[in-house]
């Protein structure tokens, strides 16, 4: 799903209190591991970094520093429980036929059927939506209306689905919600 997955991770970081509105992460540009560089989109294309990024300008610049920096504070579990949370890698039981289930990679997943360990660098692509996650156009609908409702709701075409709240903290949404808004504003990524 690429970045549109970020807003996991930042809701993760603000709800297990890792990070509040006003944490900072200096982007870098990369970050360096042995032989393996992870880079920011933005130094990659443009040859440049943005500073101290909090969460709101980290949501508005989809920047990969401050992601992948606490996708490591939060760790791979954390990750995937939160991802469970919003439906990720689970069939949304919608009434078409056909419905693909996706992908929420694990260690145990990996290990299995790759014949490979999890390392961090799983980790960062994780944290910005990348590597082996997969997941449908309505699974990412379903993610972000549960987190901008704080309501996670079976989706139907026809009919009402069925809702239930997702105990999602008013204060964790409400900083998502303003990193979403910068992000369709001027200087945003999707303006």
């Amino acid at each position: 799903p690429g970045s549109v997955f970020k807003l996991v991770p930042a809701l993760a970081a603000l709800e297990e209190k890792k990070i509040n509105e006003q944490t900072t992460v200096m982007d870098t540009g990369e970050i360096k591991i042995g032989e393996y560089r992870f880079g920011n989109w933005y130094l990659d294309k443009y040859g440049r970094t943005e500073g101290e990024v909090d969460v709101v300008k980290a949501l508005s610049r989809s920047n990969d520093i401050f992601f992948y920096k606490i996708g490591e504070q939060l760790g791979v579990d954390s990750l995937v429980s939160w991802s469970k949370k919003f439906g990720l890698g689970e069939y949304t039981n919608i009434d078409l036929p056909g419905e693909a289930k996706g992908l929420l990679p694990t260690p145990y997943w990996r290990e299995k059927n790759l014949g490979e360990r999890w390392f961090l660098g799983n980790t960062y692509h994780l944290s910005i939506g990348q590597g082996d996650l997969m997941s449908t156009p309505i699974q990412i609908n379903r993610m972000t209306a549960a987190i901008v409702s704080g309501k996670n709701c079976d989706p139907k075409l026809v009919g009402a689905g069925s809702c239930e709240e997702n105990n999602i903290s008013e204060d964790g949404r409400r900083v998502i919600l303003k990193g979403m808004e910068k992000a369709c504003s001027p200087e945003g990524t999707a303006f």
